[in-house]
């Protein structure tokens, strides 16, 4: 198993907007029964030791990414419809407990938490607390059949969980043969999480994940990677119709793994990908219909990356406030990670000339990795279309929030 290292060039003046989901594990002495009943819809049995696990979602307003009606793409991108929690014996492997849950999570609405009991076996839970093997804690949100070719369930192994990939098949979940352009309904974006070599501390029925007297966290985070690009043209010029966007050949991996490899955590930049299993050699066109309509407005120039040293908040908000406004015309995609350095192509066609062709880049090879955000932002200026590549910022984990791109 292999992971590739990857290190974005710092910017000055980046700072944190958006931040991940936060997914802590650990034991609450100050819930009642007939709360946790009311929090969790599962009926309580006090004859089996359980671990509480809080599930956070972030609580600060997030800027605007409409782009599909009136749905809220923030809120959609971080819904969770379908949760799953194994904990395994770090060094036996043995599974000593699993959670599973079809029903949408609190998460999905505006509440920030939610509260779920999870039972532990029964053996392990009696021991000492001092004697209690380490456990590792894998997390996995809306995996399933039906948005990735793969099914999660209380009988994978440690093994196979960290075996698990996310991969090219007939229907090319979230790749480049039947682009993902919008977030699948009541299933969700793939996210996941994985804590390991874990002290258990407390003594039954009632146990906690603890290190030092800290909270235990998992990171869940989202598996896919995100492609943005955004179109304009100043008022009263010509018109512009984009006709395709392609990725050059050799760009995305064949097949990623749902977890994080061990000692990789993701602020460390890294992609998880199965170099061994190759690269797509497809170049499909990832619009399924030209845009013959893009917005115009009185300066295209403004919405250009670093067109004022705006920071990525600023920028951030300035697109998606354009979008909403109907000043930018923008696409999404959201495709499997990458640790290449991403290039394509855009043809387009201004009035009724003949064909152009426009190439865009990255800037540093890796920045295509999971739960990222890519911009590319080309406007028709001077007869010609000019393409503005936004840096992706570098990772940034703070206590809040997490640095733009990054979601």
């Amino acid at each position: 198993m292999k992971y590739i290292n990857r290190h974005n060039r710092q910017r000055q003046g980046n700072s944190p907007i958006l931040w991940l989901l936060l997914l802590l594990l650990c034991l609450s002495a100050c819930s009642s029964a007939d709360d946790n009943n009311v929090a969790t819809g599962q009926t309580e049995d006090t004859s089996k030791t359980k671990l509480y696990i809080y599930v956070y979602a972030p609580q600060e307003a997030q800027s605007s990414r409409a782009y599909e009606g009136d749905v809220d793409p923030i809120t959609n991108e971080s819904s969770v419809y379908s949760l799953q929690i194994w904990v395994f014996g770090h060094t036996s492997h043995n599974l000593l407990g699993h959670y599973t849950s079809s029903q949408p999570s609190t998460l999905s609405t505006a509440e920030p938490y939610e509260l779920i009991q999870m039972t532990i076996d029964e053996t392990y839970a009696e021991k000492e607390a001092g004697s209690r093997e380490h456990v590792d804690v894998y997390v996995a949100a809306n995996i399933k059949d039906s948005n990735c070719n793969v099914e999660l369930d209380e009988k994978m192994t440690q093994a196979q969980l960290e075996a698990a990939l996310l991969q090219k098949t007939t229907v090319d979940p979230f790749g480049m043969t039947s682009p993902v352009s919008i977030v699948p309904a009541n299933v969700g974006l793939p996210m996941t999480g994985v804590l390991r070599d874990q002290p258990v501390t407390g003594t039954a029925p009632v146990l906690r994940l603890d290190k030092g007297g800290q909270v235990a966290k998992v990171q869940l985070i989202r598996t896919v990677s995100k492609l943005r690009f955004a179109f304009s043209r100043e008022t009263g010029g010509e018109t512009l119709t984009i006709n395709s966007i392609k990725l050059n050949t050799e760009m995305l991996p064949i097949a990623e793994y749902f977890f994080m490899a061990d000692g990789a955590p993701y602020n460390r930049h890294t992609c998880h990908i199965k170099t061994e299993s190759g690269y797509d050699a497809t170049t499909p066109n990832l619009l399924s219909a030209p845009l013959t309509e893009i917005a115009d407005n009185a300066d295209p120039t403004i919405y250009s990356w670093g067109y004022d040293e705006a920071t990525p908040e600023v920028y951030e908000a300035r697109i998606e406030t354009a979008a909403a406004s109907g000043n930018l015309t923008q696409r999404y995609f959201y495709l499997r990670e990458s640790d290449k350095l991403i290039t394509g192509e855009i043809k387009y066609q201004i009035g009724n000339d003949e064909e152009q062709t426009t190439t865009f880049t990255m800037v540093d090879a890796g920045g295509f990795s999971r739960n990222h955000v890519w911009t590319i932002y080309s406007y028709l200026a001077e007869a010609k279309l000019k393409v503005i590549v936004a840096e992706v910022a570098p990772w940034r984990q703070t206590e809040q929030s997490y640095e733009f791109y990054n979601w």
